[in-house]
């Protein structure tokens, strides 16, 4: 009978680990959505330097607005 209550019990925190590791893993992929846009607006930053910063604002606005679209 301990022997039953305690496979429960382990059952129990092995699936509370699983969930905590699956939400990890998609913060993590959503962390690297996010960091790949950063590193996309800063090389297009660096590229268009030149330009006139209405220009720059509507790309950088583009790139954020597509980035949120991949997430869902």
């Amino acid at each position: 009978m301990a022997k039953d209550r305690s496979l429960k019990k382990v059952t129990k925190v092995m699936k509370r680990v699983e969930k905590h590791l699956e939400d990890t893993r998609e913060a993590l992929e959503d962390l690297e959505i996010e960091f790949e846009v950063l590193k996309a607006t800063l090389k297009k930053l660096k590229a268009v330097e030149s330009e006139p910063q209405a220009e720059v604002v509507e790309e950088i606005v583009d790139i954020e607005n597509t980035s949120s679209m991949q997430k869902f």
